[in-house]
């Protein structure tokens, strides 16, 4: 009889033990458990076992990683964009939630996805076709890949700079990958600032949306640190984790606007003061389009009210990985000031 394996994730402290759980094979008529929560109904994600699914919770980062046959998903709790095979789709925040530090996926979503595989029938679900098995060459599709620096020039070769008449930090301290100690991690993208830009960058700046693409998301609804007290409680879990964990990243970086662009880029615009309130989740925007303000919304200077933090931050990716990951800082810089 053929086996399937599940991953999933043991953390003790701040080391993630993987192991691997033998799942039996799915047959006709084999059926899922449906929890309701908030009276929505819900699958326990690693149940999807069955199906023959690899699956990978990160707790600290409340991220959550399952792939089934060739297409790889990503979650992070709270966040309304999910990764389908290295691309951004807009959802809804409540697809994806913890319980009891356990990972659960809505019917909603796993009907779209997986309609041929699973039949709802009463509080449970029926598994109707099982998937692929799950190799060790499909589970090495969930792991970052890294580009050339002719790969990425390729990639970025229509992108404009966001900021009008202004060019990209490329101070050592600034790019992507310098340390970022008061949160345990590292800059993931570029800044625009005064000093660094060209131009004077207010609450008033114009950002573009830098090349054709599509809205995946817009925080028209942000809600920010409400203290400085609760934001510190993030930094120091971070402490705590010896990491920026994915969903305390998100909170830090404020009011946001997301873009998938034509060509498999991706841009997530941060610390924004205002968003365009003619676009919404999938509208379609080109260089030209006016998507929010500069501001610091998710910095020190938002709680602090003092109007210090104001800047622009854009992290860039292509097709779901940072796209300086792998690249010498010398090579950074010059992309940066090439495209920027």
């Amino acid at each position: 009889m053929k086996r399937y394996y599940v991953a999933t994730i043991l953390l003790i402290c701040t080391s993630v033990v993987i192991v691997l759980l033998k799942s039996p094979e799915p047959k006709e008529g084999q059926f899922i458990q449906i929890e309701y929560i908030n009276n929505k109904p819900y699958v326990h994600a690693q149940n999807l076992s069955v199906l023959g699914s690899y699956y990978d919770f990160q707790q600290i980062d409340k991220q959550l990683q399952i792939q089934l046959e060739q297409v790889t998903y990503t979650f992070i709790e709270q966040v309304p964009v999910m990764q389908k095979n290295g691309s951004y789709l807009a959802i809804e925040k409540d697809v994806f939630i913890i319980q009891n530090n356990t990972p659960f996926l809505s019917i909603e979503f796993l009907e779209n996805e997986l309609s041929t595989q699973m039949q709802v029938q009463g509080d449970v679900i029926r598994v109707s076709k099982k998937l692929a098995q799950v190799t060790t060459e499909t589970i090495e599709t969930m792991t970052s890949h890294s580009y050339s620096v002719e790969e990425v020039r390729q990639y970025f070769q229509s992108l404009t700079s966001p900021l009008k008449g202004a060019h990209a930090d490329t101070f050592a301290s600034h790019i992507p990958g310098a340390n970022r100690a008061y949160r345990y991690g590292y800059h993931e993208g570029l800044d625009w600032y005064t000093y660094s830009a060209g131009m004077m960058i207010n609450e008033k700046t114009p950002v573009y949306a830098m090349g054709k693409g599509e809205i995946v998301r817009i925080d028209h609804d942000y809600k920010g640190y409400s203290s400085v007290n609760e934001r510190e409680k993030d930094l120091l879990l971070c402490q705590q984790a010896n990491k920026t964990p994915a969903y305390i990243l998100d909170k830090l970086r404020g009011r946001q606007v997301w873009i998938q662009y034509d060509n498999g880029v991706q841009a997530r615009f941060a610390h924004l003061s205002a968003v365009s309130p003619d676009l919404k989740v999938g509208s379609l925007v080109n260089q030209q389009t006016f998507i929010g303000l500069v501001g610091n919304s998710g910095t020190s200077g938002e709680v602090k009210k003092d109007q210090s933090e104001l800047h622009l931050h854009v992290d860039l990716l292509i097709k779901g990985d940072l796209f300086w990951k792998g690249l010498e800082s010398e090579e950074v810089q010059q992309i940066i000031k090439e495209t920027f």
